[in-house]
């Protein structure tokens, strides 16, 4: 493993301001480009996908049943739980040493495992004479089916998670940003291993349950190597059928309670765009003929409504939503992971300057990506989007609707990235309230922009509601964290906001002209759909980082050497 280990014998990290904040710069490049290579392998999955299964109503349901496993991953898993569980292992192992974390972390594991169990149980109760009963509409019953089958990955998948928490702490972190590569080599062989052995009129139908079955095994091999990652860590879970470990009782029972006490105010506060995101989900699948046979009429307490998308929009709303988290997944995911711990540990002992540095720090790298990530996937989502899903089951007006609600997600790409940061400071600082009353408040705005504006824009309206809704909520945590520690030195951030912003427009305009000029050429006009977008891509994105880079270096920002992937640009 290429992770790195800065620990003294102590346990405790070196500290300083400037020691700990290059050193969680590096950890967060690290993941960048390991997360950057997941995504990849994310883009070949999603060619795959749609190239054998299409993006209409039957990829809907497919995505109605992986939603849940993926809410409970990032509620459970990436969400409330590691976030409250980092810091309380962390201060057991300061205070009461390794043994006794260990101990800790081997009982929240064996708790979450027999919740998340009891859920599965419930949830199959329910679902599966659903899935089995002639009375509900098919379409229906395949959703309903993907959620019975997938529904197990959620146990796997959230002991992944808690376990890539632990490594987090271990300042391991090369295993946890390799597990997405398994779940998306499984689903690529789900969809095309069917129709290689039982030939392409295999039907859809059935073929969507082999890549629901793939999702399922990879979690298996997921946690396999999590276990793995941790145990080169040092850290040796014992499985014994006790939950509590009698030798460290004193220390581990108060740590679960105040895990258990801190849970419930996270799940809401850390879990706003995950919450909207699967709200999304279920808006486009019963606001469209999906969820209702087909038809575009359907009764709403009583009243007949129209349709406010047509068929498929679940499957269009998950492109959209899989470009513009690739960038997110790139930058910001690996920037708050990695900065966490450190936060963490600033908090435990009081340092407040600490605190307010690494925040600084990383809102300035998370601003110095996004905002050109944000404006950078406007320009290149057409282009993208015809590249990864074209061909096969897609067509033209399939991308053409999967592009306007990825354009209206990537404008807020800033604000996901932001919005991680922010409330894992509120969380390192012990106060899980704060954010859960701002996200409820944002869950509720989410909810009512999506019923205004899905109607003029469809799923457009969709995306443009979970952006203006995380714009809003950055707002607000940065006003209540500025009233909470004091100022936190975000003026000083105003010019290198504004040096981004020149950069940006710099890029913007080079890659807008590039592919305008491109288009002249009659064999990569747009007429000649994939070969076309295949080849203007690379060219339109080299001409962006190379623009980008050189007016970053002419402006002297200093995160340009610190960035992943397009610091070669700049020399080191």
């Amino acid at each position: 493993m290429a992770d790195a280990q800065h620990e003294n014998n102590s346990g405790s990290p070196a500290t300083g301001p400037a020691k700990t904040g290059e050193s969680f710069v590096r950890h967060a490049n690290l993941m960048s480009k390991l997360t950057f290579l997941s995504r990849i392998s994310g883009l070949l999955r999603d060619k795959t996908c749609s190239y054998f299964l299409g993006v209409g109503t039957t990829w809907s349901a497919f995505w109605i049943g992986f939603q849940f496993p993926n809410l409970f991953r990032r509620i459970f898993g990436e969400g409330a739980l590691t976030a409250v569980f980092l810091p309380v292992y962390t201060r057991v192992r300061t205070e009461s040493g390794q043994e006794a974390a260990t101990s800790l972390a081997g009982t929240v594991l064996k708790l979450l495992s027999l919740v998340l169990l009891t859920i599965v149980l419930a949830g199959e109760a329910v679902v599966v004479p659903i899935a089995l009963s002639h009375s509900v509409l098919p379409q229906n019953r395949l959703a309903a089916a993907m959620v019975a089958i997938m529904l197990p990955y959620c146990i796997a998948i959230c002991a992944t998670a808690l376990l890539a928490a632990m490594a987090s702490a271990h300042e391991r972190f090369t295993a946890q940003s390799l597990t997405p590569i398994i779940a998306n080599g499984a689903m690529i062989l789900g969809a095309a291993v069917p129709v290689m052995i039982l030939t392409r009129h295999y039907p859809l139908q059935s073929r969507i349950v082999w890549v629901a079955a793939a999702v399922v095994a990879s979690g298996a091999v997921q946690l396999g190597i999590m276990l793995l990652s941790v145990r080169r860590g040092g850290v040796h879970l014992s499985g014994g059928r006790r939950i509590f470990d009698t030798a460290h009782k004193d220390v581990v029972i108060p740590a679960v309670r105040q895990i258990t006490r801190r849970m419930a105010p996270m799940i809401a506060g850390l879990s706003a765009v995950q919450l909207n995101t699967f709200l999304d989900s279920q808006i486009a699948w019963w606001f469209s003929p999906d969820g209702h046979g087909g038809h575009v009429h359907f009764y709403l307490f009583g009243r007949l409504m129209h349709a406010a998308m047509p068929a498929g929009a679940l499957g269009k709303l998950s492109v959209a939503q899989r470009i513009y988290l690739l960038p997110v997944g790139i930058f910001g995911v690996a920037t708050a992971t990695a900065l966490f711990p450190q936060l963490s540990r600033a908090a435990v002992k009081g340092n407040m300057d600490e605190v307010k540095h690494l925040t600084r720090a990383a809102m300035r790298k998370s601003l110095f990506l996004s905002l050109p990530a944000a404006v950078g996937m406007i320009i290149i989502a057409h282009l993208l989007i015809s590249v990864i899903y074209l061909g096969g089951r897609v067509n033209a007006a399939d991308v053409n609707r999967a592009v306007w609600a990825a354009r209206w997600f990537c404008a807020g790409i800033w604000a996901f990235e932001l919005q991680m940061i922010l409330v894992r400071v509120f969380y390192s600082l012990d106060d899980a309230i704060t954010p859960m009353k701002v996200a409820a408040g944002m869950v509720l705005l989410n909810i009512t922009l999506n019923l205004i504006l899905i109607w003029p824009m469809q799923e457009g309206g969709i995306a443009a509601s979970t952006s203006i809704s995380a714009a809003i909520q950055c707002l607000l945590l940065l006003l209540i964290l500025r009233r909470r520690i004091g100022p936190l030195g975000i003026r000083a951030l105003r010019f290198d906001v504004l040096k981004t912003a020149v950069t940006t427009a710099a890029m913007a305009v080079a890659a807008v002209g590039l592919d305008r000029l491109l288009r002249q050429i009659p064999l990569l006009s747009d007429r000649h759909g994939l070969i076309a977008a295949a080849i203007r891509l690379p060219l339109v994105l080299l001409a962006a980082v190379v623009v980008f880079t050189a007016v970053a270096r002419l402006l002297k920002i200093s995160e340009l050497r610190q960035a992943p992937v397009i610091n070669r640009f700049a020399g080191r």
